[in-house]
């Protein structure tokens, strides 16, 4: 039995074993780590902050923290609507605490301004934004002064909300202490508290908030100790998932003065090498809490874009609140997404483009063509992922960290923690939805020379049409309204758990039934073809016998008919104007 309780790995066997972690630094489980091929093709947030692989980083000690907030002592359920939740069963054991201490672990800075005028004065006299990001970089694409006037009024609107948070939190009986005015606890889920968290919640609350409405003291109460002694027992591992850890690490957010050293206080970085700049307290966190996952998580091990999940949490709470916040993401929201063969990408690519289809008729016009300009048939929909997906693949895999602004990505962060995965494809909609209708991009889409041109410059125009949607309330409002907005916030979990099991499925069988094709002779293959009424089809059309009797696709699935009447009464308004 594992010493580590509460581990929930999907596949792949159990938890590295803490006494063979002991037997020396190069100890690992070789069945673990991720190929060199698994780690090139995986689709990273590097390529778009189009870094360079820095001088690999000097190994780095690690340690235990305190274990848990002891404010709160109630289990916080959630995701009580999400499906892959009974992965596997929880465990209340407990582990030895270590002794084992390093100093810097203590060490927690308030990496996140108040809101108070005070600050947000600071913010607008300063090449940095509340978070510690440079405001203008080639990373946002968004300039100082476009920053700052935006900055203004979002700032007055963030300290008014606040009031009505205070409020809220006054209602349900959680006064704020004077002393301390970050809250530990949090109304529970309901309409209005919903409504208030898409509005968004304060930024210093952000990770209590977060880790609350994630169940993350549940978890955490359930695992008093892990944490700790996965740290205690990877101290100077190395194997493959370690060593792109640690190729990982500098190029972790190089835009942050609280993870990049080398940032100087006007904005512009030092000459400085790399190996002699002085490692910032985040990256030492950042590289404790990747390590202990990548063994917590053997089926997953390490995967480029972890690293900014981790580092954006690890900017609102502490390591051991991060790393447990990561594993509720992988287990329950995105499952699979960050696995080795990157399947839960695939499927929720194929999702996103079901839904592309049904509610948004217009843009699957272009997407469901091949390049000859031919439409792509219902069937061939998940055999053939149109080549946008490359884009959208990253918005689930870093969650629009490094795609969207970072206040806008923060919210939506405030709402994905508290309603689950649906977040991410009623966010995705909405962004291509917008993308469509923009008018650079009809100006572009008319210029287009055919079918194949039409799908390139879509696909370049996402890469970075998303940078810059500032104006995180429109975006929202667009999201969820259903008047006078594109209504995906009806778009249920339900729908999409029922898509992304329909999916998953054909996706197995189609891979079943390469296999069997592969594995047979060719008198057994011609004798299948002959005996089965045509049923037998080549790589193309095989996805049709996978369906079961050329039924139509999706045929089990219930669509929000109120969506795709939404749009196609738009999309007709639109096109009847002179």
């Amino acid at each position: 039995m594992s010493n580590y309780p509460d581990n929930e790995p999907q596949h792949g066997p159990s938890l590295l074993n803490p006494t063979e972690l002991s037997k020396g630094p190069t100890a690992h489980k070789p069945g673990h780590e991720r190929t060199g091929s698994a780690y090139s093709h995986n689709y990273s947030l590097l390529d778009i902050y189009g870094l360079e692989s820095p001088v690999q980083g000097d190994d780095e000690s690690t340690a235990s923290e305190d274990l848990h907030d002891p404010a709160v002592s109630t289990h916080m359920k959630s995701f009580d609507d999400l499906d892959f939740r009974d992965h596997s069963q929880d465990h209340n054991t407990l582990v030895t605490q270590s002794t084992y201490k390093i100093p810097d672990i203590e060490i927690r800075e308030n990496y996140v301004m108040k809101t108070t005028p005070n600050n947000e004065s600071k913010v607008l006299n300063s090449q940095f934004d509340r978070y510690g990001f440079k405001k203008s970089s080639n990373v946002n694409g968004i300039d100082l002064e476009t920053y700052n006037e935006w900055f203004k009024d979002y700032s007055e609107y963030s300290h008014r909300h606040k009031k009505k948070w205070e409020l809220l939190m006054k209602n349900h009986g959680l006064q704020l202490s004077k002393h301390d005015p970050i809250p530990t606890r949090f109304p529970p889920k309901s309409d209005k508290v919903k409504k208030m968290i898409r509005r968004g919640i304060p930024p210093e609350w952000r990770g209590n908030a977060w880790f609350f409405y994630a169940g993350g003291y549940d978890k955490l109460n359930k695992n008093i100790g892990v944490y700790n002694k996965i740290v205690e027992d990877t101290r100077n591992i190395s194997n493959k998932n370690t060593e792109v850890i640690e190729r990982d690490l500098n190029r972790t957010f190089p835009d942050n003065i609280y993870f990049n050293s080398g940032i100087l206080p006007d904005g512009s970085t030092s000459d400085m090498p790399l190996e002699s700049r002085e490692e910032t307290q985040l990256i030492k966190s950042l590289r404790r809490v990747l390590v202990a996952f990548s063994y917590y998580q053997p089926q997953i091990g390490y995967c480029q874009s972890l690293n900014f999940l981790a580092g954006l949490l690890l900017l609102f709470m502490t390591e051991e609140k991060a790393f447990w916040m990561l594993v509720i993401l992988t287990e329950r929201i995105i499952p699979k997404v960050h696995s080795q063969n990157l399947e839960g990408v695939h499927t929720d690519q194929g999702v996103l483009m079901l839904c592309v289809k049904e509610y948004i008729p217009q843009l699957w016009s272009i997407l469901g063509k091949n390049f000859e300009g031919e439409k792509l048939s219902k069937d061939k929909i998940l055999t053939r992922l149109p080549p946008v997906t490359l884009v959208t693949s990253s918005w689930f895999m870093s969650l629009f960290v490094g795609i969207l602004p970072t206040e806008s990505t923060l919210r939506v962060w405030d709402i994905l923690w508290c309603e689950g995965s649906k977040t991410i494809f009623r966010f995705s909609l909405t962004i291509l939805k917008l993308c469509l209708d923009s008018p650079d991009f009809q100006e572009t889409k008319q210029n287009s020379g055919g079918a194949e041109t039409e799908q390139i410059e879509l696909f370049q125009f996402l890469q970075n049409f998303p940078k810059k949607l500032v104006d995180i309330n429109g975006l929202v409002d667009l999201c969820f309204k259903k008047i006078g907005g594109y209504g995906f916030g009806s778009l249920s979990q339900d729908e999409i758990n029922n898509c992304r099991e329909f999916v998953s499925k054909q996706r197995e069988k189609l891979k079943n039934k390469r296999i069997m094709s592969t594995s047979m002779t060719e008198e057994e293959r011609n004798s299948l073809m002959n005996s089965s009424d045509g049923g037998w089809n080549t790589d193309e059309d095989v996805i049709h016998d996978v369906y079961g009797f050329h039924r139509p696709i999706m045929g089990g699935v219930v669509w929000n008919r109120s969506i795709s009447n939404k749009m196609k009464i738009r999309f007709s308004k639109r096109n009847s104007k002179p």
